[in-house]
């Protein structure tokens, strides 16, 4: 098993000028959500920035690995490089935080249906 630390010592991707928190659905931050580990977290907050600007194309990549993050990214198949996965393990929690999160109060239920489940009482 690969040793996850060594894995982002060993990076090419350069750091976030500034720390990365995520989007506001993790408002706790990202190493309290629950979605990633602490090693992942750390990652995510060293380089989401640049991860964020190279998805966007807002940022070009400067090295080979930096070419394929943005490769990996767009495809949808299984991606291999380390940062690449936790970046779209990052898109899908976001998508999960906000779904799901619903304030209605509907039951589903017409005016109609509900209209014959009370009764007068004389």
């Amino acid at each position: 098993m690969a040793n996850h630390l060594g894995e982002h010592m060993n990076t090419t991707i350069r750091k976030g000028k500034t720390l990365f928190y995520g989007d506001h659905s993790f408002s706790h931050g990202l190493s309290r959500s629950g979605h990633f580990t602490l090693k992942e977290a750390e990652f995510l907050e060293s380089y989401g920035h640049t991860l964020s600007a190279l998805a966007n194309e807002t940022l070009q990549p400067e090295n080979e690995e930096e070419q394929l993050f943005v490769a990996q990214v767009k495809d949808e198949s299984e991606s291999t490089l380390h940062a690449a996965k936790l970046w779209k393990k990052y898109l899908k929690a976001i998508d999960k935080s906000k779904v799901g999160h619903s304030f209605s109060r509907s039951s589903g239920r017409t005016v109609q249906d509900m209209g014959n489940d009370f009764s007068l009482a004389d």
